[in-house]
């Protein structure tokens, strides 16, 4: 089964901006990488659990040129890169559950107790800062894809799809599969899976992000960017975001 056409490269950025021009490139889908590599680096809301969660958002060079559904139909202006930003902005500081706005404590991961860092460097930085950092668990973000027609209606062909290579409960298996239980149920399709990185679901027998970093480790492949419904859905990523706190949640036994 051909699941995943992935393929990673490193960009350069350059220049720092305020954290408020971070903020609305990620409100307006812009790309944050555009100005800058350091990683963003958030507190927890109150009490801090004790555990840290590294978000690794794609940058792939040739983003928007990779099959992505966009327009009216489909996810707008927004791409991999920059959708993958967004969720990973609203997972960590954003304010809805579902399609509206919450006071939750369960909103994003901030509230729920966890130091967050976002990755905005290369492949290599994020793996480096990710194990300096000490993370607890990593979970690179991306967006699916197939050779098809943005029109292809076929849901059973879709779905979140998450890799791990660390087996059992405790390890990125566990960790992938409450994060396809959480966001799984929400994206449209519905072929979820998790799988292991050597196995037929992905190209690669070692995902540098999954075997090189120490934290228990899940590469998230949200939905398929290349069929309208997965990119419509990605569109309002900020709805869906709160979710992975959930997995993160239920893996690490809900720390407070």
């Amino acid at each position: 089964m051909k699941s995943f056409n992935l393929h990673f490269t490193d960009s350069v950025f350059n220049n720092k901006p305020s954290l408020l021009v971070v903020a609305l490139c990620a409100l307006l889908g812009m790309a944050p990488n555009v100005f800058s590599a350091p990683d963003l680096i958030y507190e927890p809301y109150a009490a801090w659990n004790g555990k840290k969660v590294y978000l690794s958002p794609a940058r792939h060079s040739d983003a928007g040129s990779r099959g992505e559904c966009q327009g009216s139909s489909g996810m707008g202006t927004l791409n991999e890169n920059t959708a993958a930003y967004r969720f990973a902005f609203y997972a960590a500081s954003g304010n809805y559950v579902g399609s509206a706005i919450s006071t939750s404590p369960n909103r994003n991961l901030r509230r729920r107790g966890y130091k967050v860092r976002i990755g905005r460097g290369t492949v290599s930085s994020a793996i480096q800062n990710s194990n300096a950092w000490g993370a607890t668990v990593h979970i690179p973000i991306h967006s699916n894809a197939r050779s098809e027609s943005c029109g292809n209606t076929l849901a059973n062909r879709h779905g979140t799809h998450v890799i791990y290579k660390s087996f059992g409960s405790t390890g990125g298996e566990g960790l992938s599969g409450h994060i396809k239980e959480t966001v799984g149920v929400s994206s449209p399709g519905t072929n979820d899976l998790i799988c292991h990185n050597s196995s037929s679901c992905t190209l690669f027998n070692c995902l540098g992000e999954l075997c090189n970093t120490v934290a228990k480790a899940a590469y998230l492949e949200r939905e398929f960017h290349t069929w309208n419904r997965g990119a419509k859905w990605m569109q309002t990523d900020e709805y869906n975001s709160w979710r992975l706190g959930w997995a993160v949640d239920r893996f690490l036994g809900y720390p407070r």
